[in-house]
């Protein structure tokens, strides 16, 4: 799936969200619900709060981080070498959006259906 697919679908289910952005494992956003000042922003500040997190407990991968600043939280997960962040409401469940999160990521390696070429009717001989 696209990207920007996958970023449509998870601002679409999760209504928790305000802000969203996936960011390949070089740092470059890949798609941000956002303006692209936005998602650069939001790119920056998880790729921080993960070497931050990784200060913390550097014999361990850190692949969740959030942080809850009373009137909005930031969710960080990292799966394959790519991110997702995302800003939310007051109150998110974090199980979900961490979910969430994750399911947008994982929908990255999704191959589109694939079209079924029409198979020529062979005339009898």
């Amino acid at each position: 799936m696209e990207p920007n697919e996958a970023l449509a679908e998870l601002m679409e289910l999760s209504s928790r969200i305000e802000d969203a952005a996936i960011v390949g494992g070089s740092g470059f956003v890949l798609a941000s619900s956002a303006a692209p000042e936005r998602g650069e922003q939001l790119a920056r500040i998880a790729a921080e709060l993960l070497a931050a997190a990784g200060d913390v407990r550097p014999s361990a991968d850190v692949s969740r981080v959030e942080v809850s600043l009373g009137s909005t939280s930031v969710f960080v997960v990292s799966e394959g070498g790519r991110f997702a962040v995302a800003t939310t409401l007051p109150g998110p469940i974090a199980g979900l959006v961490v979910y969430d999160l994750r399911t947008a990521l994982r929908r990255l390696d999704e191959q589109p259906p694939r079209k079924q070429a029409r198979k020529k009717k062979q005339a009898d001989a």
